[in-house]
């Protein structure tokens, strides 16, 4: 197929995308922080994978919708051939998104997997294949409108065949399990299979940003970078390059595109001891807030040397305070839960805590004017 290379298309999304600019640039007004009497509509999302695909007549995904969830992300493993060629076909994608759609459910986030593209960031033979695919995904992505197309930094847990080293399992209230992670204790990982550079790692993923955001480039979808976690810039043996603010501003400025943006995890980016709350108004000012993990921590790197993934009402942060933030910056994207706890009764899948998750950002968005959910 010619996808969105011919050039009817072309004139099609590049009405699009000034649509999408105009919209980033009233996202980034002062003034219309200020006047706009109705503001857009934070949604709520969760992630998905195959193991939602398995239950009879899709029951498990009609739970989502029926708690109230509208958009889930998806990992791109869902999609029939990714796992064997690291890409897949229009077809293919189709019939992930008819079946969603039966449900009530849209794709809003559709994320790759790093192990698929892991050549192109270490500048090895076979890179660019890889790029080509990501290309390729990015262009089925546009053509269906997805808003948000995750491509990842390349996290030093891929050069390792075990790379759990410093997390443990605790329990919280009545028993439920949470991740907690302790620097020292990371430190005793076995050796990596082979040694990276951080400029490697740079050189690498900009020369797949350059190659990837000009396909989505006057489309609806843009490209959100989640960064490292932990964000650590020395981490089981290896570099990593996207732990702070000012790394996901080289990226943006290195390859300057409205279409160009961040995941805000709000967990990880509260783990690097650097203001959320400033974080958030920081991209959301400048329109490269795409997508919004909504978890809580307790614990900092600097301050505790570790940090405990807890229950999304029990960490540090004020969880109402972040959403009253992204409603300053007129955020109108997805937030999802990110991480579930290990509750009672989650097996196999977490439905417990997705369905707590939900409920209680749902309280939490009814309490911020003009948020109340309205049915689609």
């Amino acid at each position: 197929m010619n996808g969105p290379h011919d050039s009817t298309r072309r004139t099609f999304l590049g009405q699009v995308g000034l649509a999408a600019t105009l919209g980033a640039c009233s996202q980034a007004s002062p003034e219309n922080d200020a006047t706009n009497s109705n503001p857009p509509r934070i949604r709520i999302g969760t992630r998905v994978n195959a193991n939602w695909l398995k239950s009879e007549d899709d029951v498990d995904l009609r739970f989502l919708k029926q708690i109230g969830v509208d958009y889930v992300d998806i990992v791109l493993s869902m999609v029939e051939g990714y796992n064997e060629t690291g890409s897949f076909t229009r077809d293919a994608f189709q019939r992930l998104t008819d079946r969603l759609e039966r449900v009530g459910l849209r794709i809003e986030r559709a994320n790759s997997l790093g192990s698929h593209y892991l050549d192109a960031h270490l500048g090895r033979p076979g890179a660019q294949k890889q790029i080509d695919n990501l290309k390729r995904i990015g262009e089925i992505l546009a053509e269906f409108e997805i808003p948000v197309y995750g491509i990842q930094a390349c996290q030093a847990a891929l050069h390792l065949d075990y790379a759990r080293t410093g997390w443990t399992r605790p329990r919280g209230r009545g028993g439920y399990e949470y991740y907690a992670f302790d620097l020292e204790e990371s430190k005793a990982a076995p050796p990596p299979r082979y040694r990276v550079t951080s400029q490697q790692l740079w050189d690498g993923l900009l020369n797949i940003y350059r190659q990837v955001i000009p396909v989505v480039d006057g489309s609806r979808t843009r490209v959100a970078m989640h960064g490292n976690d932990p964000p650590l810039y020395e981490y089981l043996g290896n570099p990593q390059i996207l732990c702070r603010f000012r790394d996901f501003d080289r990226l943006f400025s290195e390859v300057p595109s409205p279409n160009n943006g961040i995941t805000f995890c709000v967990g990880t980016r509260y783990e690097s001891g650097e203001d959320v709350f400033e974080g958030i108004r920081h991209f959301g000012r400048a329109g490269q807030l795409f997508h919004v993990h909504f978890r809580n921590v307790r614990g900092t790197l600097p301050a505790n040397g570790g940090y405990s993934e807890v229950a999304v009402d029990e960490g540090d942060m004020e969880m109402e305070k972040v959403l009253r933030t992204l409603a300053e910056v007129n955020y109108d994207g997805v937030i999802d839960y990110d991480h579930a706890m290990g509750i009672t009764g989650n097996e196999p899948l977490p439905k417990q805590y997705i369905a707590f998750a939900v409920g209680y950002m749902r309280g939490l968005l009814h309490s911020i004017p003009g948020q109340r959910r309205v049915p689609d």
